[in-house]
């Protein structure tokens, strides 16, 4: 965990990264630029957001699984409940489409959430532009 930072705090920049994307360090700027696309650097604390290559791999898993979560879930309720079937939509189209539009809407803050974990646990560069271990 980054140095001087308590458990509360740890969670705190959790929660500000992945809800609303903001800047795990400062919690005052965006990170995105657009819908997907990130800053290179805070605009207001100057944190890099520049990882290692594949970095981001675990915020497309993370996405990946909300969506598989709410297409499993959707389909649970879907064979004990039919809300789909009643309303007169199909239900195998229905999901597989609410899959999609779930992954897609759960990108960015899985994005948020990812940086902030890798924030938290000393894996970015910090300010001075010093990547993790000093190297």
């Amino acid at each position: 965990m980054r140095v001087g930072l308590t458990g509360g705090q740890a969670l705190g920049a959790l929660v500000k990264g992945a809800i609303p994307g903001t800047c795990p360090s400062c919690g005052r700027a965006s990170m995105f630029r657009s819908w997907l696309d990130l800053y290179d650097r805070c605009p207001s604390c100057g944190l890099t957001y520049a990882v290692e290559s594949g970095a981001w791999i675990g915020a497309v898993v993370v996405g990946y699984g909300i969506g598989a979560l709410f297409v499993f879930l959707l389909t649970f309720i879907e064979l004990f409940a039919h809300p789909i079937r009643s309303v007169g939509l199909d239900p195998i189209w229905t999901i597989v489409v609410a899959g999609v539009v779930v992954t897609v809407l759960a990108y960015r803050p899985s994005k948020g959430l990812w940086f902030a974990l890798l924030w938290v646990y000393g894996f970015t560069q910090d300010e001075g532009g010093v990547p993790p271990g000093g190297y």
